[in-house]
């Protein structure tokens, strides 16, 4: 091969070369407009519309049925320890049932709330704290 020869061969490679990047530059610019155009077209389909619709109100109704369960959820555990509290709170007012007719629990509470004494004793009353906010705003 002459000189001239070899030059043709390259240049023709070159230019092949190129032309094969601008053409796949062109297809991957071609095959974004084609997505595009499929997009569209399937868009413009009212069966394809109708079931994007449908697709899209099952999901929001699947989103709140999931939002209802877990609220519900939560709903359940905070009644549940309501439910063990009230529980202990019965056992223990059933026993202070038991007890509120016998003499020695009516004599506490005489005691206890009403400051009530037997007719031997002495009562000594020790001023707390309650007492002496009570005492100082009473005097003032």
């Amino acid at each position: 091969m002459s000189r001239s020869n070899r030059r043709e061969v390259r240049s023709s490679d070159g230019v092949a070369g190129a032309a094969q990047e601008a053409g796949s530059r062109a297809g991957s610019k071609k095959n974004k407009k084609n997505k595009k155009r499929r997009l569209s077209a399937m868009l413009s389909k009212p069966k394809n519309r109708r079931n994007l619709i449908i697709s899209a109100v099952v999901l929001l109704l699947l989103a709140a049925s999931v939002r209802n369960i877990i609220k519900l959820e939560l709903e359940n555990r905070r009644l549940t320890l309501k439910n063990r509290e009230l529980k202990k709170t019965k056992k223990e007012l059933q026993i202070e049932l038991k007890n509120v007719n016998s003499k020695e629990y009516i004599e506490e509470q005489a005691r206890k709330q009403l400051r009530l004494v037997n007719p031997d004793e002495i009562l000594f009353v020790f001023p707390n704290d309650k007492d002496k906010s009570n005492g100082e705003s009473g005097g003032k």
